[in-house]
């Protein structure tokens, strides 16, 4: 147990640590679904979650594979343009001009936010069974990203 001042730190659960992680990233994918330029704004919600992954990784002493966590990030985001146009088109409708670039920045944010959760969540969930980047398989991945995309942070 890690000492401060010579007074021992209650030993805090490695999932609290690893949700820790995730909640810290969902504003950032909530700022990034901010940005008004379509694409370049599901470009950073990417560069956010390849980030917590990388941070969940590290925390789990799990190897980082870009290819592998890319691969599977964008199988589990295809989840939520499927499920859930809301993504997709709160992207596209930025391009109309006034009324769609607020219509978009009212959808994006909230959507990045809870997809950056779920997908967290499998990741958590994958790391502590033992899993690497390299033997996720994305249906398992995929049924526990819409169950935690269901439940969404509230839950967290």
């Amino acid at each position: 147990m890690p000492a401060r001042d010579g007074v021992p730190l209650p030993a805090r659960p490695q999932t609290d640590a690893a949700m820790h992680i995730v909640r810290r990233h969902m504003p950032w994918a909530a700022g990034a679904g901010l940005v008004p330029l379509p694409g370049v704004d599901l470009a950073s919600i990417a560069t956010v979650q390849l980030h917590m992954m990388t941070a969940l990784a590290t925390h789990y002493g799990v190897a980082f594979n870009r290819d592998a966590a890319k691969s599977v990030a964008a199988t589990l985001m295809a989840t939520v343009l499927e499920r859930s146009l809301a993504g997709g088109v709160g992207s596209l409708i930025k391009l109309l001009p006034g009324v769609g670039t607020v219509a978009g920045l009212l959808v994006l944010p909230g959507m990045a936010a809870a997809a950056t959760y779920a997908m967290g969540r499998v990741f958590v969930m994958h790391f502590e069974s033992g899993g690497t980047f390299l033997d996720l398989d994305p249906a398992k991945a995929e049924a526990h990203f819409r169950e935690a995309l269901a439940k969404g942070p509230a839950c967290a």
